[in-house]
């Protein structure tokens, strides 16, 4: 029997994609077409490889294309070859896409100010060369930005669902009572909303969904919140309970921000959690970059995926489902 004939290894790839063409496509014609390739030129490549293997792989006739046995048995090993050969190539290409770029992330003060902090300090150890652009502003401008597409995605806690926008849920935080060091809710056994009856209240204003949980939390509990203070700052709330002029309603991830002289406590009985989401704009692919960033801030997470939060009902969603974000938490004074 004479020696097979040699096929080099830069053009094994290319007859092997020819053959695989046609034998789905069943005609010459066509998988010369979307190989954009002559005929004639098809032709050779199949027949190179027949004449490599020394067995006929393809019957021709001028009506049909069929495969023989031994064709059969090379079709599965060639599409297999070719789908992993095809799924590498664009897994590199991907990563090559990730070396470089620019994310912009829309976010309100105190989630930009504590979670996305170390998620940006992470995606850049990790992926150097993407610039991160962080617009820290109020939570309707978040919106805003994703919705004109000034930003790539948005992250924060959002009052009713917003048509032209995908949410998908991240994490979920309870709210915590923020008092100085040394006051005597930091002695309870438990701190429950009905603790808070009488005392100095410092709430986020009315165009914070903040104020709307805290609002739950009270009537929940037979109370009606009557605000020491209204700011539109967390910062500005943190400041006020510095200077011993109140106790401040707050999201759990806040700790991050306080010093020692506050302390904060989660608020029972209720437990009012809010939900955190990445909002991206509808129909509009992200970039490498930024679906690079939407993974890390996933996995910057430690949410259940059968506790995850539900999406937001369209009118008068203030009730976060429950569910808990594994934050570290200050809890009692020391």
């Amino acid at each position: 029997m004479a020696g097979r004939l040699p096929l080099g290894k830069r053009d094994s790839g290319h007859v092997q994609r020819a053959f695989v063409f046609v034998a789905q496509l069943k005609s010459f014609t066509k998988a010369a077409e979307r190989l954009y390739l002559t005929q004639s030129a098809l032709s050779l490549l199949i027949r190179q490889l027949e004449d490599h293997l020394q067995v006929q792989l393809i019957e021709r006739s001028t009506r049909k294309v069929e495969l023989t046995a031994a064709g059969l048995e090379l079709l599965g090993s060639a599409e297999r070859l070719l789908d992993d050969l095809d799924a590498t190539l664009a897994n590199v290409a991907e990563l090559g896409a990730k070396q470089r770029g620019k994310v912009v992330v829309a976010a309100p003060y105190i989630l930009a100010t504590t979670f996305l902090v170390e998620v940006i300090a992470e995606f850049r150890a990790r992926y150097p060369t993407i610039s991160v652009h962080l617009k820290d502003s109020l939570p309707e401008q978040v919106l805003m930005q994703v919705r004109s597409g000034g930003a790539d995605l948005g992250i924060g806690s959002f009052r009713e669902w917003e048509s032209g926008l995908q949410w998908n849920p991240l994490f979920q935080e309870p709210l915590v009572a923020v008092y100085p060091r040394g006051h005597p809710i930091g002695k309870l056994p438990q701190l429950n909303w009905s603790d808070l009856g009488g005392l100095p209240v410092i709430s986020l204003d009315r165009d914070s969904i903040f104020r709307g949980l805290t609002e739950d939390g009270f009537s929940q509990a037979g109370l009606t919140l009557v605000p020491a203070y209204e700011v539109a700052y967390a910062g500005t709330a943190l400041a006020l309970v510095r200077a011993g002029l109140g106790i401040a309603i707050l999201p759990q991830c806040v700790g991050i921000l306080i010093d020692p002289t506050i302390a904060l406590r989660p608020l029972e009985s209720p437990q009012i959690l809010r939900s955190v989401a990445v909002i991206t704009r509808n129909g509009r692919s992200l970039s490498p970059a930024a679906e690079a960033f939407v993974d890390m801030l996933r996995k910057s997470v430690s949410v259940p995926t059968s506790l995850a939060a539900p999406q937001p009902q369209r009118r008068n969603s203030h009730r976060a489902a429950r569910c808990r974000r594994s934050f570290d938490a200050n809890s009692k004074d020391s």
